[in-house]
């Protein structure tokens, strides 16, 4: 897929080999070495006589956060002071107004350092100080400047991928790297990584997920691992996130989950891949995860696994399940397929039922459900029952259905429905312009064959290349349309063929006068929408993309690959809530690398100081 806009905010991720890991090194009290000389600050043990005296907790910046009315900030401070002392409470003032210290307000100092300018921080407390020599900045304030400068280093260092001065950022300023500012951690541990020292990263992030407290960070911190450990690490990380010094009021159940969630995700990709095949063992994981989730798209996703293996009664059920779960004409597709592959055709035309004249794909499917005379075997002499043409499509064969097509042509004669089909299989394997040069031939045989009594069929199935062409889109909810003409399926293949091939600008153009029907051209129109909402993204049109995709979500449903930009441009315009509630529902039905990318960077900007 294409890759979306980069986000303003975000750690930067690449694999790394694994490495034997290493011991971690011990700091002085109320911490722990996340490596030598960094310190990641934790909530020492009950009764262990490690933690700050009561009353000697510093609320400076925590009265700051509070007169400014910084919610997020205010609650990561006060988190932070409960874990250098479990004791200690916010105090019941902390909203009153509060004197002067030594007659000098230092809310224009934190201002600066909260807006990320240090070096005018430290001219204006310069300036202060000249002006006032008896006056001394709080220790509070200038520990917070040291901190944001070191932070701000690291960050810099990490971002422009000098990774060797992300490690000795973090050394200079250990402080910086700690479970309050938990990317600084991450942005370490993959230094570490792509340094090759592996065993390094895997200490960092073990530290992480058996110090902080969070369950919900310890969870993204397994995930940020996923990119550059093994599953062994992996599995080392998730048992000690879910079981090591529990945090009262802590459920760390999301953090158990996070080993099965990866692991289905890994699996799935293997599964979609046709040479991919899983164990049984395998196969029981994800089905078991993919039940507890409800999750239609992977059930779909199962369909097609076992469909491909002409396992049609498991392929049934699965798209049944997705069906059953979120109701769509791409698992309506997987089940008329599946149940004709069973040989129960009756039910087969009744799981297309609802979308025939709808979806273009279950009308597709309903085609090898009933082909038409001639069109698997060339001629009125054709066998009766499926052809091989009709066998590689079940199997989702497409190499194998253009030998089936030269076949049933060197048999039978070339036919306008033998050679639509095999430009649909050309777009299949990814060469838009045979499948164009195909489909003007069809153009061409049908005008010369006798006009058929009903809307010509075929057996073709469109397949996973034509609705990549149309952004993954499912057909018109409610488009009003019946089945194509001959005529109608050859210019929809036309086009779908053009707009693989890039010519969207074309498509746009020509589209009022192509001779498709209603629910073809809501389609081709969808997938233009999306087209330019991509492109609207690249070229940092926000507003743009956003209009985009709310037009197109008139004509269809939104698929999950527009979800996730549609966050990303509700980011870029600084509607982070909006935005990590898309990211947050995309990723709860499946969580992958790039969902978990929206959700973490979109979370760390509203509640974390970067």
């Amino acid at each position: 897929m294409m890759r979306l806009a980069v986000p303003l905010l975000g750690a930067l991720m690449v694999a790394a080999p694994m490495a034997a890991p290493v011991a971690l090194a011990q700091s002085g009290p109320g911490g722990r070495a996340l490596a030598p000389g960094v310190k990641v600050e934790v909530a020492p043990a009950p009764g262990s006589g490690t933690a700050s005296q009561p009353g000697t907790v510093d609320e400076t910046a925590l009265r700051y956060y509070a007169r400014i009315g910084d919610v997020e900030r205010l609650e990561a401070e006060i988190a932070r002071l409960r874990a250098l002392d479990p004791s200690w409470e916010p105090p019941k003032d902390l909203f009153a107004p509060q004197p002067v210290t030594s007659g000098v307000d230092e809310s224009p100092f934190w201002t600066l350092v909260s807006a990320g300018k240090f070096a005018e921080a430290r001219a204006a407390i310069a300036e202060q100080r000249r002006k006032t020599p008896s006056w001394q900045p709080s220790a509070k304030l200038l520990q917070e400047l040291d901190l944001a400068e070191g932070s701000g280093r690291l960050r810099s260092a990490s971002d422009t991928k000098r990774w060797q001065d992300v490690v000795d950022a973090a050394a200079a300023q250990p402080e910086a790297v700690a479970c309050n500012r938990l990317d600084n951690a991450w942005r370490l541990a993959e230094a570490y990584a792509e340094l090759k020292q592996t065993d390094r990263a895997f200490d960092t992030y073990k530290t992480v997920v058996s110090q902080c407290p969070s369950a919900k960070e310890r969870r993204d911190t397994i995930f940020k691992a996923s990119r550059h450990l093994g599953p062994a690490q992996l599995r080392e990380l998730t048992a000690l996130g879910a079981t090591a010094n529990p945090a009262p009021g802590e459920d760390y159940a999301s953090v158990r989950a996070v080993e099965a969630e990866l692991e289905t995700g890994r699996l799935l990709e293997r599964a979609g891949n046709a040479k991919g095949t899983l164990s049984a063992t395998e196969l029981a994981r994800v089905e078991n995860t993919v039940r507890e989730r409800q999750d239609a798209d992977s059930a779909i996703s199962l369909g097609w696994y076992f469909q491909s293996r002409k396992q049609y009664a498991l392929a049934q059920s699965w798209f049944a399940e997705a069906n059953g779960w979120t109701p769509s004409d791409r698992a309506a597709e997987g089940l008329v397929l599946a149940y004709n592959g069973l040989g129960r055709k009756p039910e087969a035309r009744e799981a297309g039922a609802p979308w025939r004249g709808k979806s273009s794909r279950v009308d597709q499917a309903l085609k090898a459900v009933d082909p038409p005379r001639g069109s698997g075997g060339g001629g009125r002499s054709a066998p009766q029952g499926p052809s091989e043409l009709d066998r590689v499509l079940a199997r989702r064969d497409f190499a194998g259905c253009l030998t089936a097509v030269q076949s049933a042509i060197a048999k039978g004669g070339k036919t306008a429905a033998l050679v639509q089909q095999r430009g649909w299989c050309l777009l299949e394997l990814k060469r838009p312009s045979e499948a164009e040069a195909a489909f003007v031939e069809a153009q061409a045989l049908a005008a010369r064959e006798p006009a058929p009594k009903a809307p010509a069929q075929s057996p073709a199935q469109i397949p996973a290349a034509a609705r990549a062409a149309r952004d993954t889109a499912p057909a018109a909810t409610g488009a009003v349309g019946a089945t194509a003409t001959r005529a109608q399926e050859n210019a929809y293949g036309q086009t779908v063929a053009r707009m693989a091939a890039g010519d969207t600008a074309g498509v746009n153009r020509d589209l009022p006068r192509l001779d498709m029907t209603a629910a073809q051209k809501a389609e081709i129109r969808a997938s233009l929408l999306a087209t330019e909402a991509n492109r609207a993204l690249e070229d940092m049109r926000y507003r743009d993309a956003l209009r985009l995709l709310d037009a197109r979500k008139e004509l269809e449903t939104e698929p999950r690959n527009l979800s996730i930009l549609r966050g990303w441009a509700l980011y870029n315009l600084f509607r982070f809530d909006e935005a990590y509630k898309v990211f947050k529902r995309v990723d709860d039905r499946l969580s992958t690398e790039e969902s978990r990318e929206g959700v973490l960077t979109t979370w760390k900007t509203i509640y974390h100081d970067w």
